[in-house]
């Protein structure tokens, strides 16, 4: 697996994109709203590490089950066969699999509570 980014849920978008622009020097990569009212923002450093941060719409209910604000996601280069080595680990699928616009993808936990998103692209 290869490391991807990291991902903060957060309840001031604007503060916490100032945060990490301004005070820890990280770039706007991209910035976009989703059609369920999620706003998104990736953040860079200059090797091209990314942070994600994400504040859901007000009428957003955040799952119950994820008691996580931080998400860490890596790629995988066979969904499928991933889901097959979870499931043989007894590993628990928390979401998906979710299409997304290149790829899918999969949340499951580490034994602290802490979200993985392992991402397969196109």
């Amino acid at each position: 697996m290869d490391f991807l980014f990291n991902t903060i849920l957060v309840s001031d978008l604007e503060k916490s994109f100032n945060f990490y622009k301004d005070i820890i020097g990280l770039n706007l990569e991209k910035r976009f709203k989703t059609d369920k009212e999620v706003e998104i923002i990736f953040l860079e450093d200059s090797k091209g590490s990314s942070l994600e941060l994400i504040k859901y719409g007000s009428n957003q209910d955040i799952d119950k089950n994820i008691k996580s604000k931080v998400k860490i996601g890596f790629a995988v280069d066979n969904l499928d066969q991933t889901i097959k080595d979870l499931k043989d680990k007894r590993i628990e699928i928390i979401e998906g699999p979710v299409e997304i616009k290149n790829g899918r993808f999969i949340d499951i936990k580490d034994p602290n509570g802490v979200l993985i998103g392992l991402y397969d692209f196109e």
